[in-house]
Formats: structure tokens, sequence, C-alpha cells
């Protein structure tokens, strides 16, 4: 119990400690600065329906993106999984893929795994001199792969931490890097009262390379004899990651009948771009039927950064063990419109 304690305190200190740096170190409005910022993007509808207001909300596979800590709890029984999978049709002909999977792994904890694509599809290559297109076709695309564990501390304080691989890449020319993510979750035990915390994607620089930025050229055009054809390559600029600091609580706010009602609210403060809140609602029927909403990015400002979600959702218990869940959601993007999100999920 003492060993415990000490965990939760160390823990519960850590994150405050960054907590109270968060604000002077992210408090800042520099949209499009950072290298991959497809790491910021909701991934499944659950989560997009509900304003992204996840830290303290979201549990299960779909908890590896928004608060790792949340993919575990001291209920969870041994030898259990689930896995989600998501895709929307993104802004601009894009395509935005999710998978993640949950293990757990008896008194160790619970591991996890998740892979996210987004792919901007293909594109006619032009020239100076070809500028209706060469006939070549060029492609871009992002992915991220994370490895998660985490752990329940007590009964009601888990923590939990990802490692990821991060990879951009458009046409021959590609950049990589690592990435940490670490939350925490505290179950209060008052109406379902959860409070969240997550740092996440705190790592290396990116920097692209490839075969297109090399280069032959001739360092002393007006001397003679010189090597006029030296191999060179240019120089591309170094990008921090999408650093970002979350902070939330989750309820249940009233509960009559068959009904229950759960809300949620976070603060959002990223490395490139203002600090911000989110929040969300969930009207549930018999854990069977959900109805939910919520609103992206409020107090930004950068005003078409935020904007409404809406979705529902279905669940099922086949048995025991075996479960499925499918949840749809549409939000406000401006000037984009609304894209809309599928996620399918299941318990076994």
């Amino acid at each position: 119990m003492t060993s415990r304690l000490s965990l939760l305190a160390l823990a519960t200190a850590g994150l405050a400690g960054l907590a109270a740096l968060a604000p002077a170190a992210l408090a800042q409005d520099k949209p499009g600065t950072s290298a991959a910022p497809f790491l910021l993007m909701g991934t499944d509808a659950r989560g997009n329906a509900l304003g992204s207001a996840q830290v303290a909300d979201a549990t299960g596979p779909a908890a590896l993106h928004w608060n790792p800590a949340g993919i575990t709890s001291a209920a969870a029984r041994p030898g259990t999984g689930a896995a989600v999978f998501s895709s929307q049709q993104w802004i601009v002909d894009t395509r935005h893929s999710y998978l993640g999977a949950t293990f757990v792994a008896g008194r160790l904890g619970t591991v996890g795994v998740n892979v996210t694509q987004l792919d901007y599809g293909d594109e006619p290559v032009t020239t100076i001199e070809s500028p209706e297109g060469t006939g070549e076709l060029y492609s871009a695309s992002d992915l991220a792969i994370g490895v998660s564990f985490a752990r329940a501390l007590t009964d009601q304080f888990t923590i939990g931490a990802t490692g990821k691989f991060i990879r951009q890449r458009i046409w021959n020319e590609s950049a990589n890097g690592a990435a940490l993510d670490l939350g925490l979750r505290y179950e209060t035990g008052y109406r379902g009262l959860v409070i969240g915390m997550a740092m996440t994607n705190f790592g290396t620089d990116m920097q692209m390379t490839g075969r297109d930025l090399r280069r032959r050229i001739d360092i002393a055009p007006g001397q003679n004899g010189n090597n006029d054809d030296l191999p060179a390559d240019l120089e591309t600029g170094q990008w921090a990651l999408p650093l970002a600091f979350n902070v939330g609580v989750s309820a249940e706010a009233a509960r009559a009948g068959d009904l229950a009602l759960t809300v949620s609210a976070e603060g959002q403060a990223p490395s490139d771009n203002s600090q911000s809140a989110s929040f969300g609602g969930e009207l549930a029927f018999k854990d069977l039927f959900f109805v939910r909403g919520g609103y992206r990015q409020a107090f930004t400002s950068v005003a078409e950064d935020g904007g409404w979600s809406l979705g529902f959702g279905l669940q099922y218990a086949l048995n025991d063990r075996l479960g499925l869940h499918v949840d749809y959601a549409f939000q406000e993007v401006e000037p984009f419109g609304t894209p809309q999100m599928f996620s399918l999920g299941v318990t076994f």
C-alpha cells in the first residue's frame, strides 16, 4: 500500500509540474509551424462526436490516442481484449484511418497498439515544361504507429505511456520521428467523476530527406578547371512535433430510469496553436443506444479551428464476453464542411 501511494504521489507531482509549465511553454499562436499535425486529429467517431473532450472520458482502444491511462482499470479482467477501427473522408479528398487494439495482461497491466494514417491520395506531377502534367503521379501520406502500456496503481488511479514512431512522406522524400505520450486518470468514485491529464507528442524534430533533394552543382562557375559537377543535397528545415498538454473532467450529470447523461470538459494547450477548451455530452439509453454532441476548441483565438459535432452509437453484448459497437459522427470544419466518421469496435 505504501509503495502504491508513493507511486501515486510521484506521478501526480510529475504531471502537476507539467501542468504548471505548460501554459508558459505552450501559450502561443503558431499554426502551421509543426511537423505531423495529423497527430492532433481525433481518431474515433465517439470521441469526435463529443467534441474531442476525451482525456478523462475515453476508455479502451480509443483511449490509445487521447490518454493511454484510459486503456486499463482495476476491474479489468485478465485475458480480455478490445479493438476499434475508424475511417473518414477528411478534408480536400484525404482519407484518415485508425486501428487500435488492447489486451489485459493480468496483474502486469494492459498493453495496446495503434496505427494512424492520413492518406493524401495521388496527384499529377507537373513541371514548367509540362504544366498539364508529365503523365506521372505522386502520393503523400502520414503514418504513426504506437505501442502502449498502462497499469492501475490503485482501484481509482491509473497511469499509462505510449511510444510512437512517426513517418511523413511526399513522393520520394520522407521524414521520421519518435514521440512519447504520458497520461493519468483518476476515478473519484463520486457520480462517475473522472479527472484525466495527458502530455502527448513529446519527441524528436523531423526533417525531410530524399533523392529529389540531390543536385549536381558548380560551386565556382566563374573559374576554369574546377569540378563543375559536385554532388550536393538541398538542406530542409527541422520541424518540432505538436506537443500538447490536455487536462479534463468527465462525470455523470443526471440519471432517470434507463437514461443517463454524461458530460465532459477539457482544456488543451498545444505548442502550435492557442489554448482552447472542448465540451461534450452523451445521452445513453440502457447502455445500448447513445446520442452525442460537443463543441471543439472553444475560446481559441483562431476562430476557424472550432466547431460543433454530433453523432450516435449502438452497442450490443452478444454474450458475457463478446460485444460489438458501431459509432458515427460528423463535425463542423470550416470552411471545408462537415467530414463524417464511422467506427466499428469489438470486445472479446
